[in-house]
């Protein structure tokens, strides 16, 4: 049965892209559905902006193809509201699932500004101010955290687990760690900024104490131009 390495993007992999959108001060005088609303519309507008370059993901995933192992699979889920991983999901034109592919759908932990008929399968779009039980089980949130619990390799790239709900996420695992194989887990987690690192790192230790975390002070971009070689020393890449 192959091995699956789960991907955890946070704000790291959209700031990679030049996204740099963040929720405007003046939003925090909305009430929360139209918050959301204006959120969406915002973010949808600055996703099709020239200076965004998604060339980043697109070299992500042409290293995933050239040199995943035949018993390894990637699985992706990230903490961002943006759907710049599908677009170059997308952008590949699979029309069957690649060997290096869990599946071809990323899994949104906190929502997305994507419209669907029907949302009530999707996971809530949560708020950073939200509080942790605004996330609420549904399809794909059930899914995702079941694909957490039974994981045993997670790259973390981008994100500190700062905000109430993403905690909360850390505290659910705490809780069932002892029965599952996330308890005893690999985690190499990647981000430039020093306090923000620390904060990750200490944190997913807390949660699982019998885990091993790895950190690396790095970008994602100058990570991949690096050589991305955890993947290779876990023999994730053949090469």
């Amino acid at each position: 049965m192959a091995q699956c390495v789960n991907w955890i993007f946070g704000r790291g992999v959209s700031l990679a892209c030049n996204l740099r959108w963040t929720v405007p001060l003046q939003y925090s005088i909305c009430n929360r559905e139209e918050k959301i609303q204006r959120i969406k519309s915002a973010l949808r507008t600055e996703m099709e902006s020239p200076l965004v370059d998604s060339s980043t993901i697109e070299t992500f995933f042409d290293n995933l193809k050239s040199r995943t192992a035949t018993d390894w699979r990637h699985r992706l889920i990230t903490t961002n509201w943006d759907t710049l991983l599908e677009k170059e999901i997308s952008a590949l034109g699979l029309e069957v699932l690649p060997h290096w592919l869990a599946d071809s759908y990323v899994y949104h932990l906190n929502g997305t500004i994507e419209d669907h008929a029907d949302t009530k399968h999707l996971s809530p779009f949560l708020l950073e101010e939200d509080d942790y039980t605004q996330r609420t089980p549904t399809t794909e949130a059930n899914q995702a955290f079941n694909y957490l619990i039974w994981g045993n390799v997670f790259f973390v790239v981008g994100m500190s687990f700062e905000c109430e709900t993403d905690r909360g996420l850390l505290s659910n695992l705490r809780k069932i760690q002892d029965e599952v194989p996330i308890g005893q887990s690999t985690w190499i987690v990647l981000n430039p900024d020093f306090e923000a690192l620390q904060a990750s790192s200490t944190r997913i230790a807390s949660a699982l104490p019998r885990a091993r975390v790895y950190t690396k002070q790095i970008n994602f971009h100058d990570w991949m131009n690096d050589g991305m070689r955890p993947l290779k020393e876990l023999n994730v890449f053949s090469f």
